[in-house]
């Protein structure tokens, strides 16, 4: 499908003109008197520099430093070596202009802009100096706030997954617990949570739980050799593992667990990712795909080959693999995340896109995608299991200042992918699609956990 870019092209040529005309002003000094446009003089504000971040917020102001280039030469005079004004422009995800001001800084200091980003998504930024300076663009992504609305929660144990069943139990890695109390531990085995069911695969068989709110009720049992699980795909009714060696259906009616049949699978060697299982499950109704790592053209990928309900067990159909290049940061369900390949100099130019692909009608579509720029870079959190939702970072620019996170979001009425913060103070965070976790970092032993 074609791919949405993250300015339309109308706003990208209005750009082209607006730089133009910018372009013209290097050389005269005054103010324009257009909306979003400045000039007036800050007062000093020395107990609060200004921000560069990666990341802004919508509906808080953004204040950013901008330093002028300096000249190409020294032979024009002392009034030539410093600007005599500054206009800048700012728009929003849509090319909609923003609301901006900016004023040149005494000499020798930068200009400060100043606007609030009122929609999630990228900003374009034009600052033009007159005389000396020049023309400055940047691309800067604004987030949704949701801090101050998501329930948060604390357990005091660190997870290296979790899941929450409907009545509120968490499963924190193999413990299950309610609240701080522990209910159940399965040590060596593999969970997954749908609604209030608890599935546990371990190496001699498979168990069932609902959780009523107050117990966690043994429904169902199954003692098969389970081998080395690798992956799990949950329904209350339906369990699909992804074994060492095959991908097996098992289904639970009338007080029993039963397998309805297993095709035959080869686990690779490579993880899927950097921190990955072996193998990713999708499924939409009857289609299932297994996602794996992959050689592709021009370096490494992700292969996802197709499966059809027949007869009871996932069988392998006719259909060729597809092939995606680029790192697996994100599963769930039916979506697939991916980073494009990394790009040379990565750790200080263009930081690629995350493309979001839905597996629907049997293949795999792409629904989204969204550029990293310059200022914003993956945060290569563990891809646990059942789901990973990709998580982001400001690029810090001052050494003391904490990075800023946020997670990847699909908007279905939008049809775009943007950020959303949700919380400042955990250090090493973690996210599914429906929570978001980590260590806080002045208690390391206790999890902070959002609900979003």
């Amino acid at each position: 499908m074609p791919r949405r870019s993250d300015l339309k092209m109308p706003s990208r040529l209005g750009t082209l003109h607006r730089v133009m005309a910018l372009l013209a002003l290097l050389g005269l000094s005054g103010c324009s008197e257009e909306p979003g446009f400045g000039c007036s003089v800050f007062p000093p504000e020395p107990a609060q520099p200004p921000e560069q971040p990666g990341l802004l917020r919508v509906g808080q102001q953004a204040r950013l430093s901008i330093t002028p280039l300096p000249p190409a030469s020294d032979c024009g005079g002392a009034d030539e070596t410093w600007p005599s004004a500054v206009t800048a422009e700012v728009e929003g995800p849509e090319g909609e202009p923003v609301p901006s001001e900016i004023a040149l800084g005494p000499q020798g200091s930068p200009a400060t802009l100043r606007f609030t980003p009122e929609r999630p998504g990228p900003h374009h930024l034009l600052v033009a100096f007159s005389q000396v300076g020049g023309l400055h663009q940047l691309d800067l992504h604004a987030m949704q706030d949701r801090s101050a609305e998501v329930p948060s929660h604390s357990l005091s144990r660190s997870c290296a997954t979790l899941e929450r069943t409907q009545p509120g139990a968490w499963v924190c890695g193999t413990d299950v617990l309610r609240g701080d109390e522990l209910v159940r531990s399965f040590p060596g085995s593999l969970t997954a949570v749908a609604g209030e069911v608890l599935w546990v695969v371990s190496n001699g068989g498979l168990e069932r739980y609902v959780d009523t709110g107050t117990e966690l009720l043994l429904e169902g049992a199954l003692n098969q050799a389970m081998g080395d699980a690798v992956f799990l795909l949950a329904a209350r009714e339906e369990l699909v593992v992804l074994h060492g060696s095959s991908v097996e259906r098992f289904t639970f009616s009338s007080g029993a667990l039963r397998s309805t049949g297993a095709e035959p699978w080869t686990r690779p060697t490579a993880l899927l990712g950097s921190s990955g299982p072996h193998g990713v499950l999708l499924r939409e109704g009857e289609r299932l795909a297994i996602v794996t790592r992959a050689a592709v053209q021009g370096g490494t990928g992700a292969q996802v080959c197709p499966y059809q309900l027949l007869s009871g067990r996932f069988q392998r159909t006719e259909e060729a693999c597809f092939q995606l290049t680029g790192d697996t940061v994100g599963f769930e369900p039916t979506v697939l995340w991916m980073r494009d390949p990394s790009v040379p100099n990565g750790s200080r130019g263009d930081q690629g896109r995350i493309r979001r692909w839905e597996w629907t009608g049997g293949r795999l579509v792409e629904q989204g995608d969204v550029s990293l720029g310059l200022h914003t870079r993956m945060y290569l959190a563990p891809l646990v299991r059942p789901s990973t939702v990709p998580l982001v970072l400001s690029q810090q620019t001052q050494p003391l200042q904490p990075p800023t996170f946020a997670n990847v979001r699909w908007s279905a009425l939008r049809r775009v992918l943007f950020f959303e913060y949700l919380d400042g103070e955990v250090s090493t965070p973690r996210a599914s699609p429906g929570l978001y976790w980590g260590l806080l970092p002045q208690t390391p032993t206790r999890t902070k956990i959002l609900l979003h």
